[in-house]
């Protein structure tokens, strides 16, 4: 491991593209497969299962106050769903744990600075529902807490061939609490086509959306886990790609109902254009919400959801080196020994390089 500290000044905005991939890893789980076969039909993840996983929360709400989940993919920023949102001023957000209720020595909590949504969200077909978490202060990447990698729209999802949801939600579909134990399920992504076919969601389905779970039914996201991630595997790496966000659904679990996903690629460069990682472009319409000083809000638990159609997967009851503290990769080269990725800058005659594990500890892991 070693560090060459470039002579030249450079452009630091335009270096984002030339780093090599240093997100989506997992420290402390093996790929091997491990039996999951059920988050309703989910089982119970392993410790550090999933890094970057957030849990967004609302004290107001009884028990852990979960209300949805979400992906880490700055040492400062989360990607999630607009749909969570009405006043984040009461709202926190719990990184690197699996048990809301024991998170743990590498947990991390900290509070939301403000919230970007989608300029062009549609709340009554769900449409765009895409929205970003600055968090008040930076987190310290562990064993606990990762970056995952977010793709941009040359990746090609349809030929990705390992799926996971995972998040805190309801665990069967008449359930009206979260769960205590983060839940995770292998899933498969299916035809958008045939899921907007005429028995199945009968064109209610966004070009910008993923279908993703079972024909059959059985495995599912639920109530509660809304803004969490569809990740999928590399095919060519051990890292994984965050390619949707968990937005809608009829039911949960229900043959011909999988769940529905923003789809992420699709949205790369608004979602860069919003923590201002590229010059202003027209997209940059979205709106944010600031967090300021506000009376508590109550949120609906979801006992009582409203039914709507498509409902949506329901909540439950500048530094100059911020473009290195993101998961977007763009190039990728494994280390032969340790298996890290390594990542590194190349300016004119200097070089500089860090390792996957240093990068995030210092906040520059992207």
């Amino acid at each position: 491991l070693y560090i060459l500290i470039p002579q030249a000044e450079v452009p630091i905005k335009k270096l984002e593209r030339d780093f090599l991939r240093g997100c989506g890893l997992r420290p402390l789980t093996s790929d091997n497969e491990r039996g999951m076969t059920r988050v309703v039909g989910g089982t119970n993840a392993e410790t550090g299962a999933w890094p970057w996983l957030v849990s967004i929360q609302d004290p107001s709400i009884a028990g852990t106050g979960h209300l949805c989940g979400g992906s880490l993919i700055s040492v400062q920023w989360v990607l999630t769903a607009a749909h969570c949102f009405a006043d984040p001023s009461a709202m926190r957000v719990l990184i690197g744990a699996t048990q809301l209720t024991e998170p743990g020595p590498g947990a991390e909590v900290r509070l939301i600075k403000r919230v970007v949504v989608h300029e062009e969200y549609g709340a009554r077909d769900q449409s765009n529902d895409i929205a970003l978490l600055e968090l008040n202060e930076p987190v310290k990447c562990n064993q606990y807490i990762q970056l995952v990698c977010v793709p941009d729209a040359t990746l090609d999802v349809a030929r990705l061939q390992t799926c996971y949801v995972a998040g805190w939600g309801a665990t069967t579909a008449r359930a009206q609490k979260s769960s205590d134990i983060l839940q995770e399920a292998k899933v498969h992504l299916i035809n958008v086509q045939l899921c907007n076919s005429t028995e199945w969601y009968a064109g209610d389905i966004h070009p910008h959306n993923l279908c993703a779970g079972y024909p059959e039914g059985g495995i599912d996201t639920c109530q509660g886990d809304s803004g969490g991630p569809l990740m999928c595997k590399d095919n060519n790496a051990d890292s994984f790609w965050v390619v949707g966000v968990t937005s809608w659904g009829r039911g949960c679990a229900r043959a011909q109902r999988p769940g529905i996903y923003t789809s992420v690629k699709d949205f790369y460069d608004w979602i860069l254009a919003k923590m201002e990682l590229l010059p202003q472009v027209e997209a940059s319409r979205a709106y944010a919400h600031l967090t300021t000083a506000a009376q508590p809000w109550t949120h609906q638990t979801n006992a009582a959801w409203p039914a709507q159609k498509p409902w949506s997967r329901p909540p439950s009851t500048h530094n100059p080196l911020d473009f290195f503290t993101l998961g977007f990769p763009h190039q990728g080269l494994r280390h032969p020994r340790s298996g890290e990725w390594q990542v590194g800058l190349k300016t004119g005659a200097s070089f500089f390089a860090y390792s996957f594990q240093l990068l995030c500890f210092l906040g520059l892991a992207f």
